[in-house]
């Protein structure tokens, strides 16, 4: 942090760390620690089913500024000669979706546009409910910022069940199932799901999610809600390669 100082204000900064980064590393820890926690993932797994992204890996890393803690971390894949790790691995078992398929459904005429949420994972002292969702929140609304800067009109990526149901059910996000898949197991989660969205259609469609609820529901999810689709409180991400 004092090599590479943080603008603005506010409890948390934000760093988007190149692969090539030596600071890269401090997101590949934070990513190994909750995943193990969570997942079961060693970080033996975690190198062996990354390594052929991490060229093309892209991490946005936000930090604690007094305490100078990682409190979070989320992985972005662009495409590569390595392909998107999603499009791969559905192509497996147990689901079997053919990646020419998976584009030829979804509309993706060019995977230079789309990105893969390669891991999204925050620190247990940074989690839930006590710190109001803050920086999973904080993640997700960098990350549209930079779709939107990049000009990236599809994501993809497997998400946790619970994940998903707190994007799609909670925020209104129009994620939907690759090609109408169901849930399956994935890297020690029970139930995941292989999801796109075309980013395009994501503010309207939280625009509309909202105005349905009552008046209750609007104001307990408008703070949610400003951060990740309007980038309402989001840090200046500090780019380092």
């Amino acid at each position: 942090m004092a090599e590479h100082p943080l603008p603005d204000e506010g409890r948390f900064g934000c760093y988007l760390l190149a692969a090539s980064s030596s600071y890269s590393d401090i997101a590949r820890a934070i990513e190994c620690e909750v995943f193990e926690k969570f997942f079961g993932n060693v970080p033996a797994e975690m190198a062996r089913e990354y390594a052929r992204y991490e060229a093309s890996s892209l991490f946005f890393l936000v930090v604690e500024r007094e305490t100078q803690r990682p409190a979070g971390v989320l992985r972005v894949i662009e495409h590569s000669a390595a392909g998107l790790k999603t499009l791969n691995d559905i192509q497996g078992a147990p689901l079997h979706l053919p990646t020419s398929k998976v584009l030829a459904r979804h509309g993706i005429d060019d995977l230079r546009r789309c990105w893969d949420v390669g891991t999204l994972a925050v620190v247990k002292e940074f989690r839930g409910k006590a710190h109001n969702h803050i920086v999973s929140t904080m993640l997700y609304g960098l990350l549209h910022v930079a779709v939107r800067k990049h000009a990236i009109d599809h994501l993809v990526a497997v998400l946790d069940s619970h994940a998903y149901m707190q994007l799609t059910q909670l925020l209104g996000v129009p994620f939907v199932p690759i090609l109408g898949s169901e849930p399956f197991s994935y890297l020690g989660s029970e139930n995941s799901r292989a999801a796109y969205a075309h980013m395009p259609h994501v503010t309207p469609a939280v625009e509309a999610f909202m105005s349905s609820l009552n008046d209750d529901m609007r104001r307990l999810l408008a703070p949610h809600v400003a951060r990740v689709i309007y980038g309402e409180g989001l840090p200046t991400a500090v780019e380092v390669r």
